[in-house]
């Protein structure tokens, strides 16, 4: 066995090295060194580490600290009495050492890691201890046996007075030899009178606990007896008297006890076997066995039915249940002696309801004896309770909507009283009828599926009870699968119902000219709601499907049809269910066509249908068996569901086309052909193929994706031009199957390449087409292909394959080869291209072009647009300057370039670029378009990808998009303003590692790059200064703003409502525009609020208020009375005057006081 992963970590018990780490901290380096741990799945990996300073060569044994946790864990066996005794390396505590503290520092210690991370030292232990506990850790441990087991308890005894007299057996088994063992007895509520010990062995009383009980020592392996005499007190409550003893776990115990009553009631525990009988002298004997830890017995006398009167309790709870026909009642009645005792009891039951079974403890017989008083015969008599059981059934009052509750009033009861809870009725409104029976009061229901509870407190009573039905509403969502074969029609039905309100015992469905067309119903096998499928004679377009239950909530019905159909033939009536139901959905239909089945269906006018699926359809999983055919999907509106169908049979139709795939390699060419072929409406088992005769032996065939080739049936002789080959497939096949032909041909001439196809022996091929790929890189670069033939034409490949085409689909590959200087263009393409242009404000350019390309070309050729004032200022290849061979061809402004040839072979792709400008002012006004141009390579040289970058002064401001192209930027909030932001994957390169360096002269502050797929020759856009931005959105805005603030009509919601959606239509299509403009626009309405606000405070100011100027006699002071004057001696044009109703002024007032007082 490996030993554990334990990680130790010795120290450097080198002085010298020890005295350099003394120098760099008080914790030394440490050195791990690991050793393997298996097995240990509980315990956190240990990691040792020896952090103690080291001061001399010698080693000290490791010490391990008193930890709790690895004392638990370590037997007290496995810890060593002292590291002296195992080393042997240190004096005794008592010995003079004589050593200096330093040496102290230079013993080994042993760590572990605590939860923390820290190391936590382990003194008084090594290594080999921790490998020993681990060890014993991982070796299986057996449960031990215990050191005693009670075989038995057998208690027998009589009733004295108010105490229990028992003997006692006590059997105990003790399986450790020469040893004393410690056995609890338990009998706590007891006495003993009397000990006596049997036995191999020795005992003794150990005392007494208040948890185990009585305690007793014994020694000695084997069985041990013990018997005793008990006194056990009883606990009285009138009448009945009860006898509790705790007892030690055992199997076995039992009791006999004999008690001096001639007639008596027991009460036990569940689970303990009980039985009594009457002795000759008036004493009973009790008999009870499986005791359990506890002896718990009750008792009390039956007094004689003859001699005392019988008075009775009863609680009865009654619980209604309800199905689609009936009405249960379940009542359980507790019965009990107030006085006396009985034997049998009488019950008067209710009118209404039939009895169909009763039960209860200690039950004989029952009888009617009249109406519906039913006498109950028990087995003996007694004094109760007793449990008596009733189930009565009554019909289901759909009709009348009411049933009455009463009844069960016990014969002899002087209480009775009970509960009634109204079970919950799925669809049904249940209520009593108010002003009956003051007795019955209505309760709280304390269960979820109650409807309502009553409680009576006095029999006679009676509860009588309305039912109502509660109209249901409830939605459903129909999914029609109809499977079409050449002779039949099935239809697969499922709706899925939602009950809003009530409950629903069927659905039914109109199906109008179902018996016309022949259509029969059923019901599916698989697990349902449904129970039968009914049709009312009278309304025989109505369908019924009855549940199996009144049923609420989301659930799901199904069932199926089947009609007979004759294909190709008039067209026939074809007619669906239609559900009814007050919320009904669209109906989705599939229709799953049979291999060779055509459906044509065609709607009748007064049947909405919509051809494509809806939504709802995914809801509903198809069959598996119908996954693979040819399915039409509709969603039919609510309402009739006919349609007129023709249904048609058409024979096996296959097409196949041909792709071949031929690698050039040396002196051997591979060919790949993938021969796909459609098969519709019969499936197919077997292909046949024509193969020349040169392939027979050096072809192989594969289906679809399989590793392993399939075998061919060769059907033509060996000596035949044109071979007939048989494959048979693994199943029969419907749909596209692919047959991959793989061979190798030897390549006889350099010059020429000449490949024989196979062909289809099925049907010809509709297309064949086939690929050349060139393994060496060089050929690819310089060698050009032509077709020999001119059933083949050439066409524009990607990625390094030429492609072509054939007219005529049964002609053999003839190509033929030859290597030139300029290469074939249809051998490569530019993988990318990136331009970068700096504008000035009068429209002036320069720029720069780059373009990747994966192979190097001897000559290139690009043409610049005429007119556009362009000129060439630089032309690099890679990072070589090409300047001589720089030539200007005609008023097309051609150049072509010969290109430096490679010195050797290169992988890494090589960059074009070309440096030219444009010295052509564009701009008149600020409305003027910008436009710049790009090289154009002649002989449609194929560009994957563009990206375009356009720098523009530091006052000018992209305003449109061009079109075309994607921009790569995005509105970034930057303080209180936005600005455009690149937000592209791929930005242009600074500067590329085979490239020029980059342009130093481009002027540009504001940059905004584009992307497109594809070439790009010119760029068209817009650009404005930041002043007339702002001027156009902000004028725009204030101009608004100053409407709005002049016509008080316009001052509305559903004008500010109108703005907002024109400028909203008009960014639909002139996005851009309004994006830069939305900035200016808000700090133009800014401004409108501001002139508002300004406009309102100066208004205020003008507002001003009439001051009464004061007169001479206002100073007057007041004489020392006042008279009154009259009207009439006032003057009316006096302003000073005092008019009636005024006040005398005591004192003057200024004429500013005066206004304040007006």
């Amino acid at each position: 066995m490996e030993p554990p992963d334990v990680e130790l970590i010795q120290r450097f018990s080198a002085p010298k090295v020890g005295d350099q780490l003394t120098n760099m901290s008080q914790l030394k380096r440490f050195i791990l060194v690991a050793a393997g741990l298996c097995g240990l799945c509980m315990l956190i990996p240990l990691e040792y580490v020896h952090a103690q300073a080291s001061g001399s060569g010698s080693s000290a044994p490791m010490e391990r600290p008193a930890s709790p946790a690895f004392d638990r864990a370590l037997p007290s066996s496995s810890q060593p009495a002292s590291t002296e005794k195992q080393n042997g390396t240190l004096p005794s505590a008592a010995e003079p050492t004589g050593k200096p503290a330093a040496d102290e520092a230079t013993q080994q210690g042993l760590y572990i890691r605590g939860a923390d991370g820290q190391f936590l030292p382990l003194p008084n232990l090594n290594l080999d201890q921790v490998l020993e506990y681990l060890k014993q850790k991982q070796t299986p441990q057996t449960t031990p046996s215990p050191e005693y087991a009670v075989s038995s308890v057998s208690l027998q005894g009589n009733i004295k007075e108010d105490r229990a007299i028992l003997d006692a057996r006590l059997v105990i088994l003790i399986n450790e030899a020469d040893q004393w063992v410690r056995v609890p007895l338990k009998l706590n509520e007891s006495i003993f009178l009397k000990t006596n010990y049997s036995g191999a062995g020795e005992s003794s009383p150990g005392g007494f606990n208040r948890t185990d009980g009585y305690l007793w020592w014994f020694k000695g392996k084997g069985t041990h007896e013990l018997n005793l005499t008990l006194s056990v007190s009883l606990k009285q409550q009138l009448p009945s008297r009860r006898l509790q003893l705790v007892l030690p776990q055992t199997a076995v115990s039992n009791l006999k006890l004999t008690v001096p009553l001639p007639q008596i009631s027991l009460e036990v525990p569940t689970g303990v076997a009980v039985s009594k009988k009457s002795l000759d002298d008036d004493q009973s004997q009790i008999e009870l066995f499986g005791l359990g830890e506890q002896l718990d017995l009750s008792w009390q006398p039956i007094p004689d039915e003859k001699k005392v009167d019988t008075v009775l309790q009863a609680e009865t709870l009654l619980t209604t249940d309800f199905t689609t026909d009936s009405v249960l009642l379940n009542a359980t009645q507790s019965i009990k002696a107030l006085t006396g005792s009985f034997q049998n009891v009488q019950v008067k039951l209710p009118e209404s309801f039939r009895l169909l079974d009763v039960k209860c403890d200690g039950y004989k017989s029952h009888k009617v004896i009249k109406d519906n008083l039913v006498e109950v015969s028990l087995i003996e008599p007694t004094v109760g309770p007793i449990e008596v059981q009733w189930t009565l059934e009554t019909d289901f009052p759909e009709q009348s909507g009411k049933f009455l509750i009463d009844g069960f009033e016990v014969s002899r009861a002087k209480r009775q009283t009970g509960l009634i809870d109204i079970q919950t009725l799925d669809g049904y409104r249940i209520f009593r009828m108010e002003g009956q029976n003051r007795s019955v009061y209505q309760i709280k229901a304390n269960q979820k599926d109650l409807d309502s509870s009553y409680r009576f407190l006095k029999q006679p009573f009676q509860l009588p009870l309305n039912i109502e039905r509660v109209k249901p509403y409830f939605s459903a969502k129909p999914f029609y699968l109809v499977q079409m074969f050449g002779n039949r029609a099935e239809l697969d039905a499922r709706v899925q119902i939602n009950v809003f309100q009530g409950a629903l015992d069927k659905v039914s469905l109109d199906w109008p000219n179902r018996t016309e067309e022949g259509w029969e119903l059923e019901l599916m096998q698989e697990p349902s709601l449904t129970e039968a499928i009914v049709v009312d004679p009278s309304q025989p377009n109505r369908v019924n499907i009855n549940l199996l239950k009144r049923s609420k909530g989301t659930f799901e019905i199904t069932f199926r049809a089947r009609r007979p159909v004759i294909a190709d033939r008039e067209p026939f009536s074809f007619t669906l269910p239609e559900i009814k139901a007050p919320s009904l959905s669209a109906t989705s239909l599939v229709i799953a066509n049979d291999t060779n089945v055509v459906t044509d269906l065609t709607p009748a006018p007064k049947t909405q249908v919509i051809s494509s699926p809806a939504a709802q359809l995914k809801q509903f999983e198809l069959p598996a068996e119908v996954q693979s055919l040819r399915k039409t999907e509709y969603q039919i509106q609510p309402g009739p569901n006919e349609f007129s169908a023709i249904v048609s049979i058409h024979n096996q139709q296959i097409t196949a086309n041909s792709n071949a795939l031929l690698e050039l390699d040396g002196s051997e060419i591979r060919v790949e052909q993938e021969i796909q072929y459609q098969i519709e409406y019969d499936p197919l088992s077997e292909i046949r193929l024509r193969v020349p005769q040169a392939l027979r032996n050096r072809v192989n065939f594969y289906l679809d994706n399989e590793q392993n080739p399939l075998v061919p049936t060769w059907t033509s002789d060996d000596t035949d031009p044109i071979q007939n080959a048989r494959l048979s497939l693994r199943s029969k096949q419907l749909g596209p199957v692919k047959i991959t032909a793989v061979y190798l041909l030897p390549q006889d001439s350099q010059a020429e390449l000449n490949v024989p196809l196979i062909r289809s022996d099925d049907v010809p091929f509709t297309e064949s087409q086939f690929e050349l790929s060139l393994s060496n890189e060089e050929d690819t670069q310089y060698l050009e292909v032509s077709s020999l033939n001119d059933a083949w034409q050439q066409q524009l490949g990607m990625n390094n394959i030429a492609f072509w085409r054939a007219v005529d689909p049964q002609a053999d590959i003839s190509l033929k080869l030859k290597k030139s200087d300029t290469g074939s263009l249809f051998s490569y393409s530019i993988s990318q291209a990136w331009i970068d242009c700096s504008l000035d404000a009068a429209g002036s350019y320069l720029a720069r072009a780059q373009y990747q390309f994966p192979v190097s070309p001897r000559t290139l050729a690009f043409r610049l647009p005429e007119n556009a004032g362009i000129k060439i200022e630089a032309v690099w290849w890679n990072n070589q300057r090409v300047t001589e061979n720089l030539v200007q061809q005609g008023q097309a402004t051609e150049f072509q370039l010969i290109l430096p040839a490679p010195k050797e072979k290169e992988t890494t792709p090589h960059i074009l670029t070309i440096d030219y400008g444009s010295t052509r002012h564009q701009r008149d006004s600020q409305f003027s378009p910008l436009s710049v141009v790009a090289p154009e390579f002649v002989n449609n040289l194929w560009v994957e990808k563009t990206f375009w970058k356009v720098n523009l002064p530091s006052n000018e401001h992209l305003f449109t998009i061009p079109r075309g192209y994607t921009p790569q930027f995005s509105w970034v909030h930057q303080g209180v303003f936005w600005s455009r932001e690149f937000a592209g994957e791929d930005e242009i390169p600074v500067k590329l590692k085979t490239a020029p360096p980059e342009r130093q002269d481009f002027l540009g502050v504001n940059h905004y790059q584009f992307y497109r797929l594809g070439p790009a020759t010119s760029l068209q856009f817009q650009a404005l200064s930041r002043s007339m931005i702002v001027f156009i959105g902000a004028g725009t805005a204030l101009l608004l703003g100053f409407i709005l603030m002049s016509i008080s009509v316009l001052r509305s919601m559903l004008v500010l409502l109108f703005m907002t959606t024109v400028v909203s239509a008009v960014a639909l299509w002139y996005t851009a525009p309004v994006e830069v403009l939305l900035q200016p626009a808000v700090f133009g309405l800014l401004l409108a609020i501001v002139a508002a606000l300004i406009n309102g405070t100066s208004r205020k100011r003008k507002e001003t208020k009439l001051l009464t100027m004061s007169a001479p006699s206002d100073f007057i002071p007041p004489p020392s009375f006042s008279e009154r004057i009259h009207p009439s001696e006032v003057d009316p044009e006096d302003i000073t005057a005092v008019r009636p109703g005024s006040e005398i002024v005591d004192k003057p007032v200024s004429s500013s006081e005066a206004g304040a007082n007006r």
